[in-house]
């Protein structure tokens, strides 16, 4: 799918965040969602900076990782629901049937993955 391929209605903007623990996949990620024209995108690898990170910022789109070293992110993804922010979460685990209930309905991306896959949940 190229950036012309994007429905007209769809116009992905402002800040992103990506939790992530792993640099690559970060970096990754986070020229992806640049290229898809999220502006800043701020990347956190520790959970720890979660709360910080909330505070001063509002964010359009949240790319989460389920786990993070020996923590899952769940109770930052609870967070994220509070506040009405957009997010999905990634794993290289297959976490789908892992999650609880309460996020069954938010999208999984699959480790690794693509700008066109990120561009679907748009």
């Amino acid at each position: 799918m190229t950036d012309e391929m994007i429905a007209p209605d769809v116009k992905p903007s402002g800040a992103a965040l990506i939790v992530e623990d792993n640099p690559i996949i970060a970096l990754d990620t986070q020229m992806m969602l640049e290229e898809i024209g999220f502006a800043p995108v701020v990347v956190l690898n520790k959970l720890s900076d979660g709360l910080d990170a909330l505070t001063g910022n509002l964010f359009s789109f949240v790319i989460l990782d389920v786990r993070m070293g020996d923590e899952t992110s769940l109770k930052f993804a609870r967070l994220l629901i509070e506040r009405g922010t957009r997010f999905v979460f990634a794993s290289g685990y297959g976490d789908t049937d892992t999650l609880p209930h309460e996020f069954k309905s938010h999208a999984l991306l699959s480790k690794p993955y693509t700008k066109e896959q990120i561009l679907e949940l748009l």
